[in-house]
């Protein structure tokens, strides 16, 4: 007989399976040294896509079930149960191009030969991907609350007296 399953179903599962074996923030951010050699490295292979993608650390937020996937909605990222969702598009990739972030909002793939240059620049230090940017990230970091993940505009983290900390666990940089 025939085995049961959706290729959706699978195809999450080693999303899920691939996730779960990100770093975590702490742990990325110690393997990413020599950042302003790199920002200015990456920051001209990204200049010729236009600044349609961005650069990310690549880690876990949390441990993900067979069916999750972690989703943006908004300025949110939290896992959902992928069988529940209509439509979600790839928005964080490796260094390889594979997805291991997702958003309700409509994106577009890094193409194959930024993904190779990506790869081949950034690959050595491990915890580095590309995220899908579409000028809707402008001026904002990442605050870690749990399992969850929020946009916050930077000003209010320049406002803030626990700022330097905000800063140091910025996940993702552009230009």
């Amino acid at each position: 007989g025939f085995c049961n399953f959706s290729i959706n179903s699978l195809l999450m599962a080693t999303v899920s399976v691939l996730y779960n074996t990100l770093p975590s923030l702490g742990d990325a951010e110690k393997r990413f040294l020599d950042r302003e050699k790199v920002f200015a490295i990456v920051r001209n292979l990204l200049a010729m896509y236009e600044n349609a993608f961005g650069l990310c650390l690549v880690h876990a937020h949390c441990t993900l079930a067979e069916d999750e996937i972690m989703l943006a909605r908004d300025n949110i990222s939290q896992p959902e149960n992928v069988s529940s969702l209509k439509e979600y598009y790839p928005e964080r990739w490796l260094p390889s191009g594979e997805a291991y972030e997702f958003t309700t909002r409509p994106t577009i793939s890094p193409p194959a030969d930024l993904i190779k240059a990506f790869n081949d620049l950034t690959s050595h230090i491990g915890v580095l991907g590309l995220y899908y940017i579409n000028g809707q990230d402008e001026g904002k970091m990442v605050e870690h609350r749990g399992t969850q993940k929020y946009l916050e505009p930077i000003d209010r983290y320049q406002r803030s007296s626990s700022s330097q900390s905000h800063r140091n666990s910025v996940e993702s940089w552009q230009r």
